[in-house]
C-alpha cells in the first residue's frame, strides 16, 4: 500500500516533526536511600518514588540536554580484596549518570574510610558531589570486613560472623551511599544497584564470596539454589546431598514466600572460629559452616533455608517464632525424609523440656535463657503443629498458620499468631497455642504413637502451578498472544494466568489460591481430595504504566507496563512518522496534524 498526499505539505510536515522543542521541560530534586545490590550483573531497579525519595518539580528556562540512550540511574559497587591488609576490603562505586542529571551527590557511610575519588569531591562530613562533567564517577573506599558477635546458637563456639583471611573474605556486602540529586524532564529516573567482584568471587544480595570457588546450581519447586563451595572448604555434605536437603524443604514446607532465587555459601572452618553454624541474611541469603551434617535433627542447611521462607514483621511477643519454627522444620523435615528416626527427632526437641529453658515465656525474650527460643521455641511450635492436626483431623497443621503470617498485612504479634490459630483449628487449640507462648506453660513432648496418630498421614497441603497450555496470555485490541514470566505489555491490555491446584497430602482440604498485584488480590477456594486438581483462570488489565510484580499461587510474574505506544506507517520514501491515532487507512495525518495545528490537509489512499 503506498498513502499519497495532495496540497503540497509533505516537506514542511517533516521539517516541522524534526523542531518540535520540548514542552513543559523541568528539574526536579530527587533522593534516594541505599538498596541492597545483587550479584552478576542482574540488576535492583527501584522507582525514585521510593525508599523515603522526596520529588520536587520546578520550572526552568534553561534548555535541558537532550535524554541519553539510558535513563537509570546505575550505582555498582565493585568488591575487591586487600590482602595486604587482613580484615579489610575495597569497595568502589561506579555511577553511570543519565543526561538528564544536572546535580548528584552521594552521602558515604561514616564507618568507611575514602581512599580515592574520581569527578566527585568532599563539600562537607561525608557528603560527596559530582563534578558534572565526568561521564561514570566514582568513589572508593575501605570497609571493615570482619563482623564479631556474641553467639546465637546453641552448639556454636568463635567469635565470627564475617570473616576476612589472607586467601579469602566471607563479608556482608557493604552499604552503598545515599544519593540525592537534580534532574531535567518529566519521566522520573529509575536506580539501580548492582555488585561486582574484581576478581574471582560471587555475590547474593546480601553476602558475598571474594575468593577462589566452585559454584554449582539446582533448580526444583521453582526456585533456582545457587551454592558456592570456596576452594578452602572442605564439605561433610555432598553438594548434590545439600541440594537434595534444601529441594525436599522447599517441596515440604508449604507457607508461601518461595523466591526465585537462593544463594548459599558453605563457609570455610579450618581457620576461623565461627561464632554460628549458619546465618541468613537479606531475603534468601545464607552461609553454612562446611563441616555441618545432614542427617541430623540440628540439620542447619535446612534451618537456614526455613529462614528464606519467613516473610513476615515479628513484634516483640512473636519474635520466638523465627528460630523456634526454624528449629522445628529442620527436625521434621529431618524425620519426614528419613535421614533420622523418631527416636532422634524426640530427644532433639524434648530439650526444650529442660532447664532452664522450660522456665521461659516465649513472648517475653528477656526470660529466655540457654537459647530457649530456639530449644522451648521449637517444643512448642511442634505442640502447636500437632495440635492443629488433631483437631482438624489432619485437613491443617502449623504451616497453614505460617503461610497466614506470611500473608499478613502489618506486623505480627502473640494475639495475631492467636488469632490464625483459632481460624484454622478452634477457640480451644487457640486457648492451647496462646497459654504456651504467652506464659510459661507447657506443651510436653509427644510419643512414638502420638506422634503417628497426629503425622501419620500428612496433612492436606496445595502444589500451585501454571496450567499446561499456554498458561500466561496478553489481550492486545482484541488479539492474544502467548507470553512467559517476564511479560511487557501496553497501558489498557489484559494479562490472563491459568492455573491448576492439586493436593499433594494426604486428607482433604480447603484451598485459598490469591492472585497479587500491588494492593490488589483475587483469590479463587475451593475443596480436594488428596491428589484432586482444579483449574483457575485469573485475568487483569493494567491501566498505568510502570513495573509490576505479580504473585499467583507459588509462581511469579515481573509485568512491565508501557504507554501506549507510537505506531508507524511506510512513505513512498521509506520514511517512518508515528502515529497514536487510528483512523481507518490513514491513521497518521490527523495525528500529525493535531500534533503540529497544521489544517486543511487532505489526503488519499490508493492500492
Amino acid at each position: 500500500m503506498r498513502i499519497g498526499w495532495v496540497g503540497g505539505c509533505v516537506v514542511l510536515l517533516l521539517i516541522a516533526l524534526c523542531t518540535i522543542p520540548a514542552i513543559g521541560a523541568a528539574t526536579s530534586d530527587v533522593s534516594s536511600s541505599p538498596a541492597t545490590a545483587i550479584d552478576d550483573g542482574s540488576a535492583t531497579v527501584e522507582p525514585l518514588t521510593t525508599n523515603a525519595t522526596t520529588l520536587t518539580d520546578a520550572t526552568t528556562t534553561e534548555q535541558p540536554r537532550p535524554l541519553s540512550s539510558h535513563t537509570d540511574l546505575t550505582l555498582t559497587t565493585i568488591l575487591d580484596r586487600t590482602p595486604e591488609q587482613v580484615g579489610e576490603v575495597t569497595a568502589t562505586v561506579e555511577v553511570d549518570i543519565p543526561d538528564a542529571f544536572t546535580e548528584l551527590e552521594l552521602q558515604i557511610s561514616p564507618n568507611v574510610t575514602v581512599t580515592d575519588t574520581d569527578g566527585f569531591s568532599e563539600t562537607s562530613d561525608g557528603v560527596y558531589e559530582w563534578d558534572e562533567q565526568t561521564e561514570q564517577p566514582s568513589v572508593t573506599y575501605r570497609v571493615d570486613a570482619t563482623e564479631r558477635g556474641e553467639s546465637d546458637d546453641p552448639e556454636a563456639d568463635g567469635q565470627y560472623r564475617f570473616a576476612d583471611t589472607e586467601d579469602w573474605s566471607l563479608v556482608r556486602i557493604p552499604p552503598q551511599p545515599s544519593i540525592s540529586g537534580r534532574y531535567t524532564g518529566t519521566d522520573e529516573p529509575a536506580v539501580v544497584r548492582e555488585t561486582e567482584i574484581d576478581g574471582p568471587g560471587a555475590a547474593g544480595d546480601a553476602i558475598a564470596f571474594l575468593g577462589d570457588y566452585e559454584r554449582r546450581t539446582h533448580t526444583a519447586h521453582g526456585q533456582t539454589f545457587t551454592l558456592i563451595v570456596p576452594e578452602a572448604a572442605d564439605l561433610e555434605a555432598s553438594p548434590d546431598e545439600i541440594f537434595e536437603a534444601v529441594a525436599g524443604a522447599s517441596d515440604r514446607l508449604r507457607v508461601g514466600d518461595r523466591d526465585e532465587e537462593v544463594f548459599m555459601i558453605a563457609a570455610p572452618t579450618g581457620e576461623i572460629d565461627w561464632a554460628v553454624r549458619g546465618l541468613q541474611t537479606g531475603d534468601t541469603d545464607f552461609w553454612v559452616q562446611d563441616s555441618e551434617r545432614l542427617d541430623t535433627a540440628a540439620n542447619n542447611w535446612v534451618h537456614e533455608y526455613v529462614h528464606t521462607r519467613q516473610d513476615y514483621e515479628a513484634e516483640t511477643s512473636f519474635r520466638w517464632f523465627t528460630e523456634g519454627s526454624a528449629t522445628y522444620y529442620a527436625a521434621l523435615d529431618s524425620l519426614q525424609s528419613g535421614r533420622i528416626g523418631f527416636d532422634r527427632f524426640q530427644r532433639f526437641i524434648a530439650e526444650g523440656e529442660e532447664e532452664p529453658q522450660v522456665e521461659a515465656t516465649l513472648s517475653e525474650p528477656d526470660t529466655w535463657e540457654n537459647y530457649a527460643n530456639y530449644r522451648k521455641g521449637a517444643l512448642i511450635a511442634g505442640g502447636i503443629d500437632r495440635q492443629i492436626r488433631l483437631a482438624t483431623d489432619q485437613e491443617a497443621s502449623l504451616a497453614t498458620v505460617f503461610r497466614a503470617i506470611n500473608s499478613h498485612d502489618g506486623s505480627v504479634d502473640a494475639a495475631t499468631f492467636g488469632g490464625y490459630v483459632q481460624q484454622v483449628a478452634g477457640e480451644q487449640t487457640a486457648d492451647e497455642a496462646i497459654g504456651a507462648t504467652t506464659t510459661d506453660a507447657l506443651i510436653p513432648m509427644w510419643d512414638a504413637d502420638e506422634h503417628a496418630t497426629a503425622f501419620g498421614q500428612q496433612p492436606a497441603a496445595f502444589a500451585y502451578r501454571f496450567a499446561d497450555n499456554e498458561p500466561i496470555t496478553v489481550t492486545s485490541d482484541g488479539t492474544t498472544t502467548t507470553a512467559d514470566t517476564n511479560v511487557t505489555l501496553s497501558v489498557n491490555d489484559t494479562l490472563a494466568v491459568g492455573m491448576v491446584v492439586e493436593n499433594v497430602g494426604g486428607t482433604v482440604g480447603d484451598y485459598e489460591l490469591a492472585f497479587r498485584v500491588n494492593e490488589t488480590e483475587l483469590t479463587r477456594e475451593g475443596r480436594l481430595d488428596p491428589s484432586e486438581t482444579a483449574s483457575h483462570r485469573f485475568e487483569y488489565r493494567f491501566t498505568e504504566p510502570g513495573v509490576y510484580p505479580v504473585a499467583v499461587g507459588d509462581e511469579t510474574l515481573t509485568v512491565t507496563v508501557e504507554e501506549s505506544g507510537l505506531g508507524s506507517v511506510d512513505l513512498p520514501d521509506g520514511s517512518d512518522i508515528p502515529t497514536d491515532i487510528e483512523t481507518p487507512g490513514f491513521g497518521f495525518v490527523p495525528a500529525i496534524a493535531a500534533l503540529l495545528g497544521v489544517a486543511g490537509l487532505r489526503w488519499y489512499r490508493r492500492e
